[in-house]
């Protein structure tokens, strides 16, 4: 049986699991209130490894949350787990932020069904959000994207012809005016390193592996520096 690292630092929440087969060894999410991802992710990670060697397994693979999200979180996790990769000789798998949004928020929901389509929505700052549509199955249905949301016909066009819309992540906040079609909101869904795990093993089964030395997170948008208002008016 496999065993993956599974690694998530796009959110405010820094998530670290290991899996061995489809159980769950260890898994702990921690809030940037503790320190922030630098601080921590290192410290979670090496907990995973002591209860890896604990149980006397071997990494199969390292993979992490690519994006869309924190610009900082995601490049320490990725710097992490590509040491992690080049150090014992394994594969690299990135699964998108919001598909295993989507997929955790599946796992939650035994009963979804045809008429269901499920809409992550994160947090992007600047009246923005990142989102993408997915059915019941968690196939996509409109792809990512980082938008400024006024109303719902910017996520399906479809959504007033009788699919049931689940709202779900920090970025709910964010869309007004939504009316047409049955929806759901929920801005309580935390996203969980260990929800990527059956992604994780349908990409190893595929050998859907990202190049360690050059793969980069998906940001799907340019960073963008604020600067402080007492530094232009010093100049």
């Amino acid at each position: 049986m496999n065993t993956y690292l599974l690694i998530d630092t796009a959110t405010p929440i820094c998530s670290v699991a290991l899996s061995h087969g489809a159980e769950i060894l260890y898994h702990t999410s921690e809030t940037q209130a503790s320190g922030g991802h630098a601080a921590r992710l290192g410290v979670l990670v090496d907990e995973a490894l002591t209860t890896m060697r604990q149980h006397g397994l071997h990494l199969t693979a390292v993979a992490l949350s690519a994006g869309p999200g924190s610009y900082t979180g995601l490049r320490i996790s990725s710097a992490l787990a590509k040491g992690l990769c080049h150090g014992y000789g394994i594969p690299l798998i990135a699964i998108s932020t919001l598909q295993a949004m989507a997929e955790g928020y599946r796992q939650l929901h035994s009963t979804l069904g045809a008429q269901d389509r499920l809409v992550p929505m994160l947090d992007a700052r600047r009246q923005e959000v990142y989102t993408a549509t997915y059915d019941h199955l968690g196939q996509v249905v409109t792809a990512e994207t980082a938008r400024i949301v006024s109303g719902a016909e910017l996520f399906d066009p479809e959504m007033s012809t009788g699919y049931r819309y689940h709202f779900f992540g920090d970025g709910i906040h964010q869309p007004e005016g939504i009316s047409a079609g049955e929806y759901t909101r929920d801005e309580s869904f935390v996203l969980s390193a260990q929800y990527m795990l059956p992604l994780v093993q349908r990409a190893y089964d595929t050998r859907d592996f990202v190049d360690t030395a050059y793969w980069t997170p998906n940001y799907l948008k340019e960073y963008q520096v604020a600067i402080s208002k007492n530094k232009v008016l010093a100049q």
